[in-house]
């Protein structure tokens, strides 16, 4: 019961976190995105299979630009306590979530990669500069391993969700 309980919490924090992942929303971003996580917590044994070969595939390169996106709206929007930073937890709401998208596109900058709205650059740079800044750096570094470095092409805060995700399927799998 202990194992089914801890798998149930596992995949609601996944589902919470990854919930911009939704077909709904963009159906190029489902197919790129760091899991295509279900809305409903139980899976057929052959979905899990499935989720968990991707996952495991995934885990050896960098998220796609659309899903790291997704994840620093998600942060920015939500907060985030995944990398327990001795500056403690980033609290939600620092921007509008449409102003949070063009902070999104402009830190895919800061790793050198190209994101999917390269018109948000320049606005993304003044909101960037203003809302986060203070905290991970004008360069998104992080000042000194304080904050998330914001630079490398797979941030932290997502490949701790895929281990987390890969965790609650293995646990699911177990429970048949």
């Amino acid at each position: 019961m202990k194992t089914i309980a801890t798998a149930l919490f596992l995949s609601v924090t996944a589902l919470l976190l990854f919930s911009g992942c939704d077909k709904k929303s963009d159906p190029a971003v489902a197919k790129v995105c760091v899991a295509e996580t279900k809305k409903k917590t139980s899976l057929r044994p052959d979905e899990i299979k499935q989720e968990l070969h991707q996952l495991q595939n995934e885990m050896g390169s960098p998220c796609s630009v659309a899903c790291c996106e997704l994840y620093v709206e998600t942060v920015i929007n939500e907060g985030s306590d995944v990398l327990h930073m001795p500056s403690g937890s980033m609290a939600g709401e620092y921007a509008t979530p449409e102003d949070a998208k063009i902070i999104a596109a402009y830190v895919m900058t800061l790793s050198g990669r190209k994101p999917t709205h390269p018109e948000y650059i320049q606005e993304g740079n003044l909101y960037f500069n203003g809302n986060c800044g203070g905290c991970h750096g004008d360069d998104g570094k992080g000042l000194n391993g304080a904050y998330p470095n914001l630079t490398l092409k797979e941030l932290k805060g997502v490949k701790i969700h895929k281990k987390m995700r890969i965790k609650t399927l293995q646990e699911m799998l177990k429970s048949y």
